[in-house]
């Protein structure tokens, strides 16, 4: 039986290549960055949403996510909002453009995942959501 360790190191391989493999297919769709997707579907779950917020769900430095936002704004897909009440406070949200995106890779997402779990019987299907919902609350 392989011990903790043997199996992290095998989901390790594992779910890059799985990732890459069902998100390949959306990226070629669309002609823009995998940083931008990334932004551009975290925008979807939460928008509008403050740049500072934005930057700490995408885990990356406030330069960063400003030159991100700048080049989305200017392909389209996002629009800056002051805050009302506090001028200093920018708002990220999602143009219809970016909207019709985010719409476009979750399909893709979907259609790529249901082809995969197809090849598997349902009761496996079934464990592999459960065990990933359990993960994904550890996470949180």
């Amino acid at each position: 039986m392989p011990t903790t360790k043997q199996i992290a190191e095998e989901i390790s391989i594992l779910m890059p290549v799985i990732a890459r493999r069902i998100l390949l297919k959306a990226f070629q769709t669309i002609n823009i960055t995998q940083t931008q997707i990334f932004t551009i579907m975290t925008l979807s779950e939460r928008s509008p949403c403050q740049l500072n917020e934005l930057r700490k769900k995408l885990q990356i430095s406030a330069p960063t996510v400003t030159g991100i936002v700048d080049r989305l704004e200017k392909l389209g897909h996002v629009r800056r909002i002051h805050d009302k009440n506090d001028r200093r406070v920018i708002n990220v949200d999602l143009t219809a453009k970016g909207k019709m995106i985010a719409r476009k890779l979750k399909k893709t997402v979907k259609e790529k995942w249901q082809e995969l779990l197809l090849k598997l019987p349902k009761k496996d299907q079934e464990n592999y959501v459960n065990i990933l919902r359990k993960i994904q609350r550890g996470i949180q």
